[in-house]
């Protein structure tokens, strides 16, 4: 393989010998030049001083004795500068993306030595825009009316208003900035460009202390960087070496028809004039690959699947076990265009590569240690001290904490006991002393209520983390580097906002900490000259590798789409020459060219799935390659996984003997009793039964914050127990019930009652009315309907209440087993000779039957399931005491108490019927419950699965049995 940092070191060296030591090379990365430095140190056979290998920025900070500040100090100082221009009296959180767009700005107009003045003149005065651009092309002047027209004076909206009184102030507050900063000894790296280009113009010396300076493998370049360029070159202090495809230059690409203009390829848009205006030395041989690469595009269905290929691609070309040091680090590289699959990558290499080289960091944001930071915040953002002094914390927040991989391990008995105990308890709201058990919980949740005690709060939680990852039994070494990262970004922002001397708000100081930790990565160590390098495609730039496979080649993610953040709009940018999203497109284009262009191999991956943002579609330079490769050199793949399903088999449980045992408790003797809604269960899918009466796998416990309609019947239950248990053992007149109308403030308290028990919060604290309007919405609903039943109650009026959840027993002879049936009966009255067996329900179901054999069948037991329960504590109540009269089997549709005021149930058709009772269908009902309950204690039936799929839908068991 042709080398073009090998050729490089080859060329300077042959040509110079030891003068080499005293020039300059400068590369766009470091990677490059810790490259070129291997290779020379492989060909000099006497010491050698080696000569100086920098990047771009840090050869332009040779040139200033200024102090390049950060990006915060840079917006702060602007913010300052904002304010007393414009007086708006906005925040400095509220200003903060605002200013981070306008330093870009001012970065760009420097670097492209742009005139703010001229950019940043008054909109709405097109004829004095006119006059101040007379020095323009018209072309430019053409460009950048197309822009003005669209703000007509007379049209403007609020925002184009608000937009045009920024704009026009935005040249003063440039210059006033930048005097700021000259007056502190600090400034920015456009800045020092544009003061580079400036002292060329007045021919001032720049004091470039080296003979020569090698320019390496640039492409696009600002106008500063031209400025420098073209200065030194007339002093012939300078070289520039070019990395380019050649194969994409216009006298390489033949027309198809011979008055076909070819068009430039955007990866040379900036080689090209590069070439004409800085050639490379007379006798450089530009290193060109002998033959194109053999590429192939591959389709994969997840970002998961991705890793699968890789694998197959590094095992598919080992590294040459001959080749050692940088014959090895430049064999094969696995290219990251989206830095976030690292991980899952590394976990996809073959075992057999022992050498591996992130050149790469790992962004700070994705590490777990991050997570845990973003989980602190959120709690002190919902956190409340109320003015008792007591502090609320919501349950979301607290229990992610609770059970995060770094806190829940500290002390584990602990902090899972009280995840569990909170969830038991729908704890939605937990007061601050129940969480402080240990040091950790205690130093965890508390309010932090000024910013400048935020960085001691976190640091103290992030020490006790990294002390409990050290005092454990497991290797934990890249958790605590990521724990020493964010501690060393906590501290650098704590100085740094000391050093401004500026009060924030926490949530300010919480936005600052992100953006910092934005910019920050979890660096690697490793040997960077040997073995498989993964890379991102920054990194790439300059260096060949053999094999390559890149992935996500993905439209949107490479290149990156979207409009660039500035408020110079594009019309103007284009204008001025100033970078647009062309440019940047371009800029992706060279890389992803330039990195083929002298490999053997090349893999090209693409997510071709849609999912949230992102559309499957494959990069435009995919598409490229498509029309302008040479077709037997490409070839297209989809990556597909065998999968085999195999066809579901029905699945049942025998009854085994300790099976039956459980069964036996259900017996005369035994300790447990068959409720109706247990033999609903049943019914409805014997195995669903199994799981919850024979095993006992309940579900597991969640908090419920919202009324679901479980707990909405609850609540209307227990309320209507409440208020009606002093009518108990009376009659109950019309009157009776207009008191309890009336009688408002024991409805409330009642309800409120209920309503704390479920959701563990008096809806009278103040403390808390900000936050839980939902529920409250729902107090007054479930309200509604309790007014509403007292109202159809009137209309059943007079009745005697004989009892409500009274608990009845009782047992039934099938084939010589007694079987025990129990349950709650909600309510029980009695009117006109009858006794009425009252169930309120939620849900919705039937309220009439045809045949009775319908209340046993799986397809149709769910719909009425009200019916056959009402029926059965009717016969268990008959059985109890013979005494009493017809039993009614009704039912309280809660659903229905505003349209229908019917209670009873009926036999027959929907349209034509009569009201049930026990009598009408005892002898037949009974006949098929024995039936079935002979079935359930036979040991040679097994518990099988329901027929009736649309049973499983809501089935808590669905994902074991796998219906």
């Amino acid at each position: 393989m042709t080398n073009f940092i090998k050729h490089l070191a080859e060329y300077y060296f042959n040509k110079y010998q030891t003068n080499i030591s005293d020039f300059c090379f400068v590369f766009p990365g470091r990677r490059a030049g810790l490259f070129f430095q291997q290779h020379l140190s492989l060909l000099i056979s006497k010491p050698l001083w080696s000569p100086k290998t920098i990047t771009i920025n840090e050869f332009i900070q040779e040139f200033t004795s200024y102090q390049i500040a950060d990006k915060i100090t840079l917006v702060f100082e602007l913010y300052q500068v904002y304010e007393e221009i414009y007086h708006t009296g906005t925040s400095f959180d509220e200003f903060l993306p605002w200013g981070e767009i306008i330093l870009n700005d001012f970065d760009d107009i420097d670097k492209y030595r742009a005139n703010p003045q001229q950019v940043f003149s008054n909109l709405m005065s097109i004829k004095e825009i006119e006059a101040d651009y007379s020095f323009l092309t018209e072309a430019q002047i053409e460009t950048i009316t197309s822009f003005w027209h669209t703000f007509n004076p007379h049209k403007l909206s609020e925002h184009q208003t608000e937009f045009i009184r920024i704009w026009e102030k935005l040249y003063e507050v440039y210059e006033r900035f930048n005097q700021r900063l000259h007056d502190k000894n600090m400034t920015y790296e456009g800045a020092v460009y544009r003061t580079i280009a400036d002292k060329i113009d007045q021919k001032e010396p720049l004091g470039i202390q080296y003979p020569k300076v090698i320019f390496v493998a640039f492409n696009a370049l600002n106008s500063c960087e031209k400025k420098l360029f073209h200065h030194l070159q007339i002093g012939n202090k300078a070289d520039f070496i070019w990395d380019y495809t050649p194969w994409l230059l216009p006298d390489k690409m033949a027309p198809t028809h011979p008055h076909e203009k070819i068009k430039a390829h955007e990866a040379i848009r900036f080689i090209e004039l590069n070439l004409l205006d800085y050639p490379a030395p007379s006798d450089w041989h530009f290193p060109c690959a002998k033959e194109m690469p053999d590429i192939k595009i591959t389709s994969v269905a997840t970002d998961t699947a991705q890793t699968q290929v890789v694998h197959q691609f590094l095992q598919a070309h080992p590294n040459n076990e001959k080749n050692t040091g940088l014959d090895s680090a430049l064999q094969t590289a696995v290219i990251l265009t989206d830095e976030t699959i690292l991980l899952p990558i590394l976990h996809s290499i073959p075992d057999e590569i022992e050498k591996v080289n992130i050149t790469m960091g790992y962004p700070i944001k994705n590490t777990p240690a991050y997570g845990l930071l973003e989980l602190v915040f959120d709690l002190q953002k919902n956190g409340r001290k109320t003015k008792a002094g007591k502090t609320w914390f919501y349950y979301r927040n607290v229990i992610p904490i609770l059970t995060h991989q770094y806190i829940e391990p500290l002390n584990p008995e602990l902090h899972k006991e009280m995840a569990y105990s909170f969830t038991r308890q729908n704890k939605i709201y937990i007061e601050g002393n129940e969480l402080n058990k240990n040091k950790l919980l205690a130093s965890i949740f508390r309010v932090v209520e000024k910013s400048e005690n935020f960085s001691s709060y976190l640091i103290d939680l992030l020490q006790q983390v990294y002390a409990g990852l050290q005092n454990s039994n497991h290797s934990q070494g890249i958790e605590k580097e990521f724990i020493y990262q964010l501690h060393l970004t906590i501290t650098q922002l704590a100085d740094l906002i000391k050093k401004l001397q500026v009060e924030i708000s926490p949530d300010t100081w919480i936005k600052l900490f992100k953006r910092t930790a934005d910019l920050k990565s979890i660096p690697f160590s490793g040997e960077p000259l040997k073995g498989l390098q993964v890379m991102g495609i920054l990194e790439t730039r300059a260096l060949d590798f053999e094999n390559l496979i890149i992935l996500n080649m993905n439209e949107g993610i490479f290149p990156q789409t979207g409009a660039t953040n500035s408020l110079i709009p594009y019309s103007l940018r284009k204008a001025f020459n100033l970078p647009t999203i062309e440019h940047q497109d371009a800029i992706f284009a060279y890389y992803f060219y330039r990195l083929i262009h002298r490999a053997k191999k090349v893999q090209l991956l693409y997510n071709s799935s849609a999912q949230g943002m992102q559309t499957g579609e494959m990069s435009r330079f995919l598409f490229q390659l498509k029309y302008e490769y040479p077709p037997e050199k490409l070839s297209f793949s989809t990556a597909v996984d065998n999968i085999t399903i195999s066809p579901s088999r029905d699945f049942y449980v025998n009854k085994d003997a300790q099976t039956m045992t459980i069964l036996n408790q259900f017996l005369q003797g035994g300790t447990r009793k068959l409720s109706p809604s247990a033999l609903s269960t049943y019914f409805e899918c014997p195995i669903r039964f199994y799981y919850k009466y024979i095993l006992k796998a309940s579900e597991p416990d969640e908090i419920t914050e919202e009324i679901d309609p479980r707990i909405f019947g609850t609540l209307f239950h227990e309320t209507v127990e409440e208020i009606y248990k002093h009518l108990v053992g009376k009659e109950v007149q019309a009157q009776d019930i207009e008191a309890l109308e009336k009688d408002k403030a024991t409805i409330n308290r009642a309800l409120q009652a209920s309503f704390n028990k479920y959701f563990n919060q008096d809806l009278n604290q103040n403390d808390f009315k900000d936050i839980q309007g939902k529920n409250i919405l729902v107090f007054d609903i479930i309200k509604k309907y309790i007014f509403q039943f007292l109202k159809v109650e009137k209309q059943h009026a007079p009745f005697f209440l004989k009892g409500l959840e009274k608990v009845v027993h009782t047992e039934i002879s099938v084939h010589e087993k007694n079987i025990c049936l129990g349950g709650t009966i909600d309510r029980l009255d009695e009117k006109d000779g009858a006794v009425r067996v009252i169930d309120y329900k939620t849900g919705a179901g039937d309220e009439y039957f045809n045949k009775v054999e319908e209340l046993f069948l799986q397809s149709k037991h769910k719909s009425k399931k009200a019916i056959f329960q009402t029926l059965l504590y009717s016969y268990i109540l008959q059985k109890s005491d013979s005494q009493l009269p017809a039993y009614l089997p009704g039912v309280v549709w809660i659903k229905k108490i505003f349209t229908s005021p019917d209670y009873s149930l009926k036999i027959g058709t929907q349209t034509r019927n009569e009201k049930l009772t026990l009598q009408a269908v005892e002898k037949e009902f009974i006949e098929l419950l024995k039936q079935h309950l002979d079935d359930l204690f036979n040991k040679d039936i097994a518990f099988s699965q329901t027929n009736h799929t649309d049973s499983c839908i809501a089935c808590s068991y669905r994902g074991i049995c796998g219906k």
